[in-house]
Formats: structure tokens, sequence, C-alpha cells
């Protein structure tokens, strides 16, 4: 048995807090970002920007969404650190990944963190979607699909992009939430599709084979469970006005959100009772796949009992020169037929029976 490959943190145990962002010198050197500034009337997008030049040409009345496709070496993250003043403990959880949903609110920007279900090769894991929301920009870190940002993306470049070119930096903040948590659904729907196709085969033909394909199941549904009540926590944070980065417009949203999140949840619990009840169906389809093995094993032994008698009766070979009582019928021109006959007359006639009650 071959053990799964984990991922771990490169914190060490007693490391000081921060580590390792506070511990290496600020460095931008091959850091790039891809830069999108846009307003009600203006829009700007570039791939590839420097992370200094784009960190230089922040400023208010527009707003700057700077994405990294992926995460940035330890470096580029301790000079976000020093020019936007970044919580050093924020960056080392984007550093590090594998973070549970969360949301933390500082003095002049909030950090997010939400775990995004992927599914990699037939295996579900979970890949870290990761949020800086400041006062008029916002910086996204994410290694996963880029089609998970890119119906956002159009949205920005669509003549005007809808209520996200009108609004703040707060509707994108909204917007990489949404999309992050509507992508549990097409999972969902595929976890769905195996639990089904599982049921109909255990009900066809339960097979050994298939305890381990329900295990697996099984194991795919808690690390999803995994994503309920941390999501459904952080977004209420999110929603509580006297602590909340969000303006009351864009919190309107955000419950839909949470909204979507709580469905997600109900979907995954239905779905871990199904898991269990396969389990059980197994063990069902398996017991009475075995009552019926018996049961015909039954109705053929209970046939050959008294053909057995029969013939173990004839098999004794009393000499009937002895005494005419020593089982005459040997000498008899057609004994032997006529056995054959009897033992052909009683096996169908228990047939008839046994199929006259309803026995098979």
């Amino acid at each position: 048995m071959t053990r799964r490959a984990r991922k771990r943190s490169s914190s060490q145990p007693g490391s000081s807090p921060g580590h390792p962002i506070v511990s290496v010198a600020a460095d931008v050197a091959g850091a790039s970002v891809a830069w999108t500034r846009y307003s009600e009337t203006v829009f700007q997008e570039r791939f590839a920007v420097p992370l200094d030049a784009a960190l230089s040409g922040l400023e208010p009345g527009v707003v700057d969404w700077l994405h990294f496709d992926g995460v940035p070496d330890a470096g580029a993250l301790r000079w976000l650190h020093e020019r936007l003043g970044l919580d050093p403990l924020a960056l080392e959880d984007v550093h590090n990944g594998l973070q549970r949903t969360k949301f933390e609110r500082y003095e002049h920007h909030s950090f997010m963190v939400v775990a995004v279900p992927v599914l990699r090769e037939q295996e579900l894991v979970l890949e870290q979607l990761s949020l800086f929301l400041g006062p008029h920009w916002l910086i996204s870190f994410w290694g996963g699909d880029p089609a998970l940002l890119e119906p956002l993306r159009q949205r920005l470049r669509n003549g005007g992009g809808g209520r996200i070119r009108q609004r703040g930096v707060d509707y994108l903040f909204y917007g990489l939430v949404d999309s992050a948590v509507d992508a549990a659904f097409p999972i969902l729907e595929k976890l769905q599709d195996q639990v089904e196709l599982l049921e109909e085969e255990l009900l066809a033909q339960p097979r050994e084979a298939a305890i381990g394909h329900v295990q697996a199941l099984r194991r795919r549904l808690a690390l999803m469970r995994k994503l309920l009540l941390p999501g459904q926590e952080a977004l209420g944070h999110l929603l509580r006005g006297d602590d909340s980065p969000l303006s009351t417009a864009t919190r309107r949203y955000v419950r839909d959100v949470l909204d979507h999140h709580m469905r997600v949840g109900d979907n995954v619990e239905n779905l871990v009772e199904l898991t269990r009840s396969l389990h059980e169906l197994y063990l069902m389809s398996a017991s009475q796949r075995m009552n019926e093995v018996m049961r015909l094993l039954t109705i053929i032994a209970t046939i050959f009992i008294p053909l057995t008698f029969i013939a173990g009766v004839y098999g004794m070979n009393f000499d009937p020169d002895v005494s005419p009582w020593n089982m005459p019928e040997l000498r008899a021109r057609y004994g032997y037929p006529l056995v054959m006959l009897l033992f052909a007359a009683i096996g169908f006639g228990m047939v008839w029976m046994f199929r006259r009650r309803g026995w098979f």
C-alpha cells in the first residue's frame, strides 16, 4: 500500500512568527504580476509586469488588481510587507499554503484565504486562493486553473463590465470569493455521478472492488467537509457591519455567496449519507447473493437426498439366491432403467413442488 503524499509547511517548530518572510531580504528580482487597472471610464490590462513597477503605479481614484500566478518566493513577499505593510503572518500563510478558509482584518488591509476544491487526475485536492484587500487595491495569489478567474476578467473587459466597473474594489473582492465558492458545484456534480454509478453497480452485481471505490469517495467528501465550517465562519465575519471592509451594497452580494456555501454544505452532507448507505447496500447485496446461492445448493442437495438413499439401498448387493427377501429386483430384466426412471420422476416431482411453492 502506497502512502499518499502530503505537502508540509516549510516552517520549523519554534521558528519566529512570520518565518520565512521576516528572515529574508526583500527582493523582487524576477517577480511579475498581472496588473489590471479600471474605473467606470478607464480599463487597462497588462501581464508579466515587474512587481516593483506595479507597486509604484498604485494610486487612488482607480481600482488596481495585482494577480500572482502562483506563490512568489519569500523575498517578493517580504517586499510586499515593506511596501504595502501586509501582515507577515498572513504572508506566511500565503507562502506555506494549505490553509483553511478564513478571514482576518488588519488596520489598513484585510486578508482572506479560500480553499478551492479541484479534481486533478481524478484525485480531489484543495487549492488556495489568497486575497489581500486594501483601500483601492487588491492582491490575489492563485496557482490553480486560470479558468477560475477568466469569467471575472471577461466581465471587466466587455463594455464596462456591468456593475463591476461601476463599483469599488470590494466588489472585485466579492467576485473572486464568489468564483472560488461556486467552483465546488461542478465537483459536487461529478461526485454525485460517481455515487449513482456505484449504487447501480452494487445493486446489479456487488463486487469487493466496489468497496475500495466507496472508501475513496468518502475520503473526497471528508476533504470537502473541511471547507464548510471555516468557510461559513469567514463569510459571516465579512458580513458583520462593525468590522467588515465591504460596503453595505457589496455585503448584500456576499450574503448570496454565503447561501451558495450553505448549499454546498447541504449537498456534501447528503453525499456523505449516501456513501454510508452504499456500504450497507454492498453488505445487503452480498448477503442476498449468498442467500440465493445457498438456496440453490440446498434445493440441489434436497433433490439428491432420496436419490442417494435409493442408490444406497440397491448398492448393498445382497444375494437373491440365498433368500427371496434378499433384493429380488437385482435379477429383474429392466430393473436398472426402471430405477433410473424412478430417479427422474422423483427429481422432476420435487422440482415441480419447489417451483409451485415459489422457492425458486
